[in-house]
Protein backbone atom coordinates (compact mmCIF):
# COMPACT_ATOMS: atom_id res chain seq x y z
CA UNK A 1 0.00 0.00 0.00
CA UNK A 2 1.46 3.39 -1.27
CA UNK A 3 1.58 6.07 2.27
CA UNK A 4 -0.48 8.28 -0.03
CA UNK A 5 -3.49 5.82 0.17
CA UNK A 6 -2.81 5.79 3.42
CA UNK A 7 -2.78 9.32 3.83
CA UNK A 8 -5.94 9.74 1.95
CA UNK A 9 -7.78 7.16 4.25
CA UNK A 10 -6.95 8.64 7.53
CA UNK A 11 -7.76 11.61 6.31
CA UNK A 12 -11.24 10.52 4.89
CA UNK A 13 -11.43 9.09 8.67
CA UNK A 14 -10.74 12.11 10.51
CA UNK A 15 -13.45 14.46 8.01
CA UNK A 16 -16.08 11.97 8.83
CA UNK A 17 -15.45 12.23 12.63
CA UNK A 18 -15.40 15.56 12.67
CA UNK A 19 -17.87 16.17 10.41
CA UNK A 20 -20.29 13.54 11.85
CA UNK A 21 -23.30 15.81 13.26
CA UNK A 22 -23.62 16.29 17.60
CA UNK A 23 -25.69 13.62 19.27
CA UNK A 24 -29.31 15.20 20.00
CA UNK A 25 -30.07 16.62 23.54
CA UNK A 26 -31.34 14.10 25.80
CA UNK A 27 -34.58 15.00 27.55
CA UNK A 28 -34.01 14.92 31.59
CA UNK A 29 -34.79 12.20 33.70
CA UNK A 30 -37.01 11.46 36.02
CA UNK A 31 -34.12 12.37 38.57
CA UNK A 32 -33.06 15.87 36.99
CA UNK A 33 -36.55 16.83 37.16
CA UNK A 34 -36.46 17.00 41.01
CA UNK A 35 -33.31 19.14 40.97
CA UNK A 36 -33.13 22.75 42.47
CA UNK A 37 -30.52 23.38 40.35
CA UNK A 38 -27.81 22.95 37.63
CA UNK A 39 -24.10 22.99 37.54
CA UNK A 40 -22.30 23.98 34.61
CA UNK A 41 -20.52 21.14 33.54
CA UNK A 42 -16.43 21.74 34.17
CA UNK A 43 -15.59 21.42 30.26
CA UNK A 44 -18.05 24.26 29.40
CA UNK A 45 -17.51 27.83 29.59
CA UNK A 46 -19.35 29.63 32.66
CA UNK A 47 -22.97 30.63 32.49
CA UNK A 48 -24.06 33.75 31.16
CA UNK A 49 -26.96 33.57 33.05
CA UNK A 50 -28.60 32.33 36.34
CA UNK A 51 -32.93 31.00 34.93
CA UNK A 52 -34.94 31.28 37.95
CA UNK A 53 -37.60 28.91 37.64
CA UNK A 54 -40.41 29.51 40.04
CA UNK A 55 -43.29 27.22 40.60
CA UNK A 56 -46.00 28.57 38.44
CA UNK A 57 -43.82 28.04 35.20
CA UNK A 58 -42.70 31.37 34.56
CA UNK A 59 -38.77 31.67 34.14
CA UNK A 60 -37.04 34.71 34.66
CA UNK A 61 -33.27 34.86 33.09
CA UNK A 62 -30.58 37.54 35.15
CA UNK A 63 -27.40 38.10 33.41
CA UNK A 64 -24.00 37.02 35.93
CA UNK A 65 -22.45 40.20 34.58
CA UNK A 66 -24.90 41.83 37.40
CA UNK A 67 -24.13 40.18 40.23
CA UNK A 68 -23.43 42.26 42.87
CA UNK A 69 -24.11 40.32 46.44
CA UNK A 70 -24.44 37.35 47.24
CA UNK A 71 -25.85 36.67 50.94
CA UNK A 72 -26.72 33.59 52.76
CA UNK A 73 -28.35 33.43 55.73
CA UNK A 74 -27.93 30.32 58.06
CA UNK A 75 -32.11 30.27 58.60
CA UNK A 76 -31.94 29.13 55.21
CA UNK A 77 -32.67 32.31 53.05
CA UNK A 78 -30.06 33.25 49.75
CA UNK A 79 -30.71 36.85 48.88
CA UNK A 80 -28.84 38.07 45.30
CA UNK A 81 -28.78 41.28 43.96
CA UNK A 82 -28.65 41.69 40.41
CA UNK A 83 -28.78 44.95 39.29
CA UNK A 84 -32.25 46.61 40.31
CA UNK A 85 -33.37 43.10 41.22
CA UNK A 86 -33.07 41.29 43.83
CA UNK A 87 -34.08 37.79 44.55
CA UNK A 88 -34.82 36.22 47.99
CA UNK A 89 -34.39 32.30 48.07
CA UNK A 90 -35.71 30.39 50.89
CA UNK A 91 -35.00 26.63 51.06
CA UNK A 92 -32.42 23.90 52.69
CA UNK A 93 -28.93 23.00 52.02
CA UNK A 94 -28.56 25.41 49.76
CA UNK A 95 -24.63 26.41 50.86
CA UNK A 96 -23.27 24.32 47.55
CA UNK A 97 -25.84 26.15 45.33
CA UNK A 98 -24.70 29.62 47.02
CA UNK A 99 -21.08 28.88 45.85
CA UNK A 100 -22.06 27.59 42.74
CA UNK A 101 -23.64 31.11 41.87
CA UNK A 102 -20.88 32.90 43.23
CA UNK A 103 -18.61 31.06 40.68
CA UNK A 104 -21.34 31.47 37.59
CA UNK A 105 -21.59 28.03 37.38
CA UNK A 106 -25.36 27.29 38.21
CA UNK A 107 -27.56 27.36 35.37
CA UNK A 108 -30.37 27.58 37.23
CA UNK A 109 -32.28 27.36 40.68
CA UNK A 110 -35.79 25.96 40.88
CA UNK A 111 -38.56 26.76 43.43
CA UNK A 112 -40.17 23.56 44.38
CA UNK A 113 -43.40 22.29 45.03
CA UNK A 114 -45.14 20.65 47.64
CA UNK A 115 -45.01 17.43 46.45
CA UNK A 116 -41.54 17.10 45.84
CA UNK A 117 -40.74 18.11 49.27
CA UNK A 118 -41.29 14.47 50.85
CA UNK A 119 -39.81 12.74 47.42
CA UNK A 120 -36.28 14.62 48.20
CA UNK A 121 -33.66 13.09 50.49
CA UNK A 122 -33.10 15.33 53.77
CA UNK A 123 -29.74 15.86 52.25
CA UNK A 124 -30.84 17.34 49.26
CA UNK A 125 -31.37 21.01 48.01
CA UNK A 126 -34.87 22.23 47.99
CA UNK A 127 -36.19 25.77 47.30
CA UNK A 128 -39.26 26.62 49.49
CA UNK A 129 -39.92 29.94 47.94
CA UNK A 130 -38.28 32.09 45.62
CA UNK A 131 -39.07 35.43 45.17
CA UNK A 132 -37.83 38.53 42.32
CA UNK A 133 -38.25 41.93 44.05
CA UNK A 134 -37.16 45.14 42.18
CA UNK A 135 -35.28 47.47 44.53
CA UNK A 136 -35.32 51.18 43.91
CA UNK A 137 -32.35 52.98 43.37
CA UNK A 138 -30.87 54.89 46.30
CA UNK A 139 -29.05 58.18 45.41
Amino acid sequence: MKDSDTHTRLTNSNVHRFAKASPPRHEPNEQEAFDSFQEARSQSREALMLDIRLSNGRIVSLPYSSLSLSDYLPDGTLLLRFGKYQVTAEGRNMLRVRELITEHRARFIQEGMDIERGTKDADAVHFERIEITEIEEQL
